[in-house]
């Protein structure tokens, strides 16, 4: 094999190890990411059922006092 050939080689292996390693960060980065959005999900379930909860109970004290 001729030593320009190893040469090229050599570049394309490192340019590759250096897309891995990227890659890598890119993955940690988006399973954090994926971790705080669960957090987020998780909050706005819990505030919209405390809502509809205190929505419902206002309008049917509303009710209770204009029917009755």
């Amino acid at each position: 094999m001729s030593d320009d050939l190893s040469q090229r080689l050599g570049k394309i292996e490192g340019l590759l190890e250096g897309i891995d390693k990227k890659v890598d960060r890119l993955d940690d980065r988006t399973e954090r990411q994926d971790d705080r959005l669960r957090v987020v999900e998780r909050k706005t379930w819990t505030n919209s059922i405390l809502a509809s909860g205190i929505i419902s109970v206002g309008i049917a004290m509303v009710k209770d006092k204009f029917i009755t």
